[in-house]
């Protein structure tokens, strides 16, 4: 199975746009990390308890510059050979 980052990025139009960057701004995934809380096996599937930690960036004006910093965003996923779920 290929890297659990690239899953979850290969995926990430499953998870509410909103939940990202909760104080304005849009998110950037260039530099998202991945911390695995908890892990359970299935049959055939791996639920995941994920941190993720990317940067939301937020827009500047004429005189200001925009700006960026890093969010979190815990969530459970299931995920097997075929499939991606978002939990929670």
């Amino acid at each position: 199975m290929p890297e659990l980052r690239d899953v979850v990025l290969n995926n990430i139009d499953k998870f509410r746009v909103s939940e990202f960057c909760g104080d304005g701004g849009w998110p950037n995934f260039d530099n998202l990390q991945i911390m695995v809380l908890h892990e359970e096996q299935n049959d055939n599937s791996t639920v995941y308890d994920l941190e993720l930690v990317y940067d939301c960036e937020f827009a500047g004006c004429c005189f200001i510059p925009g700006g960026q910093n890093y969010s979190r965003l815990r969530k459970k996923v299931k995920v097997s050979k075929n499939s991606f779920i978002v939990l929670t």
